[in-house]
């Protein structure tokens, strides 16, 4: 006589976690972008990063309140802020995007690429000298 095991308790607890994770959305997820929702089939793209102050005397400290702008290839911009941490996350549709970190006080820095899949994309902000 076989046994008959009964996972589905177990694993019907496991699916519900996985979905509330899934809900949470985008970048607020503990998930990486690497693993958002896009890349599981249904979602949009991310791409995702931190913003350091470049050539620092004391390492590459974040950068809190940076803005970054996504430029698409329809010319429909999207923006986001930076934390405390200097992450940000901004939503993106394939193709040709450009990318810009701005802060008060620092250089702006661009980034010009193609995007097909969640990406992560760190921006070094420089100084301006007084």
């Amino acid at each position: 006589m076989s046994r008959l095991y009964r996972f589905t308790e177990p694993l019907g607890l496991m699916s519900a976690f996985l979905l509330t994770l899934g809900l949470i959305g985008g970048c607020n997820s503990p998930l990486s972008p690497a693993t958002t929702a896009r890349n599981l089939g249904d979602g949009p793209l991310m791409v995702s990063g931190h913003v350091y102050q470049q050539a620092s005397s004391v390492g590459e400290p974040a950068l809190a309140d940076a803005v970054i702008t996504l430029t698409d290839a329809r010319g429909a911009e999207s923006r986001a802020l930076s934390d405390h941490r200097g992450f940000y996350c901004i939503e993106a549709i394939p193709g040709a995007v450009v990318i810009t970190a701005a802060k008060d006080g620092f250089a702006t820095r661009e980034s010009r690429f193609d995007i097909a899949e969640s990406t992560v994309l760190n921006f070094g902000l420089e100084p301006m000298l007084p």
